[in-house]
């Protein structure tokens, strides 16, 4: 099994108002293809100067990141990647419709049956009834649903999703566990934060702890469950 995503020494230091704040400590993982990678720490432990290094928006840090054994630096590395924010900015004044026809045009991805993918991803999260309201009409939830088809409509191999349950109800949650189960089934990978522990359990072949920029244990859910039995 190849590796799709590697962290080797991470580590990423912030000045503010002259005083060093050590936002990643050495960080070191991998990621390999039909994983998925559950991160987990509290608020401020430094799961999104993760994605922004890995997404190359941070770059001056210590250590090396590669995605499909490119240098995260370097654009290619990125390709085949989707990543999902916590919270999503899509056009207010587009239909979800159009957002996952833009997806597919901005990867240069062309299909003659370019609707009818974009509309299948739309109804795999149940919101192909909203396909032709503006994304200001949409409920929060709706909206999440929206943008986890656009990170999918373009069949990515590293999918990366930050706290990608936030804003569902349960059985949207319900849903979009599957369709992301079905996604690893069929050799994609997945990286993703969260702070609540039993979505990782659900969700991760693996997870690692963070804390203070420091991963402190890399294990599986059933190991954590094991230990408390």
């Amino acid at each position: 099994m190849s590796t799709i995503l590697d962290f080797e020494k991470v580590s990423k230091t912030f000045n503010k108002k002259g005083k060093a704040i050590h936002a990643l400590r050495g960080l070191s993982f991998s990621v390999a293809e039909g994983e998925v990678f559950g991160f987990v720490g509290p608020n401020g432990a430094g799961k999104s100067t993760t994605i922004k290094v890995m997404l190359d928006v941070i770059r001056d840090y210590q250590g090396e990141v590669r995605i499909h054994g490119i240098n995260a630096r370097r654009a290619e590395a990125r390709k085949g990647v989707s990543y999902l924010p916590e919270s999503p900015a899509l056009y207010e004044q587009f239909t979800p419709l159009e957002i996952l026809q833009t997806a597919l045009r901005m990867y240069g991805i062309q299909r003659k049956d370019e609707k009818d993918w974009c509309m299948q991803w739309l109804d795999r999260f149940s919101v192909a009834h909203n396909a032709h309201r503006k994304i200001r009409q949409l409920s929060k939830g709706n909206v999440q649903r929206v943008a986890l088809a656009h990170a999918m409509v373009v069949q990515p191999r590293l999918l990366v999703l930050d706290e990608p349950l936030s804003g569902l109800d349960p059985v949207g949650r319900k849903d979009v566990i599957d369709i992301l189960q079905e996604y690893k089934n069929g050799g994609g990978a997945i990286f993703f934060t969260s702070h609540v522990l039993h979505d990782v359990e659900r969700i991760a072949d693996r997870f690692g702890f963070i804390n203070n920029g420091e991963l402190l244990t890399t294990r599986s859910p059933h190991e954590l469950v094991a230990e408390h039995a």
